[in-house]
């Protein structure tokens, strides 16, 4: 869901390095219809990209096209419920889908959905985890707390979570089995901003995406590239973004190459970028 007014961010959290050369490559490709005005998820299937709309009850995804942002399919997912959908992957013929978004810090039950992937316009969710965060007592409502989540990583039977902190900047890093559904808090992460989505570069750094904003209008977007080094994610570098629309989604192409999904904040639809990052390697 569209986010709240951050006015008051920590500023000894903002002092995060942020590299200005060299440039990441970004074109705006095409406006999305309408139906896409809060792109918060995409996925590649073998030959599809399908994206997730975020703030909406319905359980829907959409099929579009990469090259005009224009809707292919409208698919439908049964058998699962939607009290706010922020993050989507897809890894090894499966769908995963997070239902963590937590503006307010007071949600006691969150999930993530297992959905084979077919063919067609209509999924079937296979299985449900539900959950908390195990290092969250208190479900007070707050503006400022670090239990949101928009970022999901599969690898294998792990499903790995980026939290979204609105009260430091920082990402903490939480696995999940998906064998026992035991979850454990790891590392946390200075990325010096409020984390949104994360991609996996054929490199084994993660790509992930932040950003700041002000008066609820104005966003600074950039992008961490994380490192793993003994088993835990590290910040490797800050790469600034110069677009100010509030950019939601990415998901990997080929090689360093990804597309990116921007909410509009209106009813109109957001906005599609390709994105390179050759340069940085």
């Amino acid at each position: 869901m569209s986010d709240m007014p951050d006015t008051s961010m920590p500023q000894d959290s903002m002092e995060v390095e942020v590299d200005t050369t060299p440039f990441p490559i970004i074109v705006e490709i095409a406006r999305f219809p309408n139906e896409i005005n809060e792109c918060s998820g995409m996925i590649k299937t073998e030959d599809r990209i399908i994206s997730m709309n975020d703030g909406s009850s319905h359980t829907l995804l959409q099929e579009i096209n990469p090259t005009t942002a224009e809707i292919v399919s409208v698919i439908h997912v049964n058998d699962i419920a939607n009290v706010d959908w922020e993050a989507i992957q897809y890894e090894n013929g499966k769908i995963y889908i997070a239902d963590t978004g937590n503006n307010e810090g007071d949600r006691e039950s969150l999930n993530l959905y297992t959905i084979p992937y077919q063919t067609g316009s209509e999924f079937t969710c296979m299985d449900t985890i539900n959950f908390i965060w195990p290092d969250q007592t208190d479900f007070t409502t707050s503006n400022f707390h670090p239990f949101d989540c928009e970022s999901l990583l599969v690898e294998g039977n792990t499903a790995i979570f980026f939290s979204k902190n609105r009260s430091d900047l920082k990402t903490n890093v939480y696995r999940l089995d998906l064998t026992t559904e035991n979850i454990i808090k790891g590392e946390s992460i200075n990325v010096g901003g409020l984390t949104t989505d994360i991609a996996k570069d054929p490199s084994g750094d993660l790509i992930l995406l932040s950003y700041l904003t002000f008066n609820g209008s104005s966003f600074i977007n950039k992008i961490s590239i994380l490192e793993k080094l003994d088993g835990a994610y590290h910040l490797k570098r800050n790469i600034a973004i110069p677009q100010t629309t509030q950019i939601e989604a990415i998901v990997h192409l080929e090689d360093h190459k990804y597309l990116l999904g921007a909410e509009s904040e209106t009813d109109e639809g957001g906005y599609l970028y390709s994105l390179d990052l050759s340069a940085f390697y």
